[in-house]
């Protein structure tokens, strides 16, 4: 038996004790690690489901696993190219024999086979249709889990070419991990921006890879970034930023003539007062902030090429995953945290 959170949908959760299977044909069974927290599982705890198929419930949370391989079946392990053993890093989504897609910790009821299909547990089944990927042993595990939002990262900066202005709005874990994204891809400036609340999240930006960091609450950010550019603006503004659509229009403010604009964060409401002229007359590109590559995360990693450490926030035991969900939603008075992330084993 293994231990279990479980999200009911309702803002109510319970403990359970779950059975571990053995791998089915073409899957494996990992002991997890470590799991890093994100907004989406604050979102979950309320009900709500940020994948095309809107989740599931009851759920076992949890998509940004790290851990090692405990039992693996001969397919999977050829395929997969690991061993019993192996420290892994699991990518979120499986693809479907039908050719469809389900994230892990989000899509997968606790009902549904074994039920252990989220990070926040201490094993989890890994399907047919998955993708593992071995990382490096000599960092903690709890470090290891920004692959899955540097999986994300790493296609937002699609856009960047060598010498580019770069803007990342928002300074969580998302916007963070963009950063080192960004640096990778070439950019020649990287700015950050971000709110008051946000300082030490700014000063993060700074030590991770960012040249200067704007709070929009006390400065002008077009003006401070017209100083920064002498005029020329973003080449790529990446909007990181969740909740509030403000941002959008904030974007058209920064980039300048011919750019890209990359919409990565989810928004609680619709863009009111975008001018879609100006997307005509200033030859603005906007995209979405779609895709996932873990092999390029993970590769990246391992390489050395991520400041894991600066990154890596504040760890809690399982048992006291409500102390990090409260750190996590900014519910604790005067602290704050880069990520957040639950050490498993």
């Amino acid at each position: 038996m293994g231990r279990a959170i479980v999200f009911n949908g309702d803002r109510t959760w319970e403990e359970r004790d779950l059975p571990v299977p053995d791998p089915q044909p073409g899957g494996a069974v990992l002991r997890v690690e470590a799991t890093g927290l994100c907004h989406g599982d604050v979102d979950q705890f309320h009900g709500i489901g940020r994948t095309p198929r809107g989740g599931a419930f009851p759920v076992v949370p949890g998509h940004e696993v790290v851990g090692r391989i405990e039992k693996i079946d001969a397919r999977a392990a050829e395929e997969w190219g690991v061993t019993e053993g192996d420290r892994v890093a699991v990518r979120t989504i499986v693809i479907t024999p039908e050719g469809g897609t389900r994230a892990y910790g989000i899509d997968f009821s606790v009902k549904e086979g074994s039920g252990l299909y989220g990070g926040y547990a201490d094993y989890m089944e890994i399907l047919p249709g998955s993708a593992v990927y071995r990382l490096r042993e000599d960092l903690p595990a709890a470090e290891l889990t920004i692959f899955e939002a540097l999986s994300c990262a790493v296609t937002w900066v699609r856009p960047v070419k060598d010498g580019h202005t770069v803007v990342i709005e928002g300074p969580g874990h998302m916007g963070l991990a963009t950063v080192v994204a960004a640096r990778a891809a070439g950019a020649g400036t990287i700015v950050v921006t971000g709110l008051s609340q946000d300082r030490s999240r700014l000063d993060c930006a700074l030590q991770v890879g960012a040249d200067h960091v704007i709070d929009v609450q006390t400065e002008n950010a077009a003006q401070r970034l017209a100083d920064i550019t002498d005029g020329r603006m973003a080449d790529v503004v990446i909007d990181a930023a969740s909740g509030s659509s403000v941002t959008v229009n904030t974007a058209m403010e920064l980039v300048g003539r011919g750019g890209h604009i990359v919409i990565a964060g989810l928004k609680d409401e619709p863009v009111n007062g975008l001018d879609s002229n100006s997307i005509l007359f200033r030859g603005i590109t906007i995209g979405p902030g779609a895709g996932l590559d873990a092999a390029r995360a993970v590769a990246l990693i391992n390489d050395g090429q991520v400041p894991t450490a600066a990154l890596a926030g504040e760890t809690f035991p399982l048992d006291r995953f409500e102390d990090a969900f409260a750190l996590l939603d900014r519910r604790v008075p005067g602290r704050d945290a880069v990520r957040v992330s639950l050490h498993v084993s």
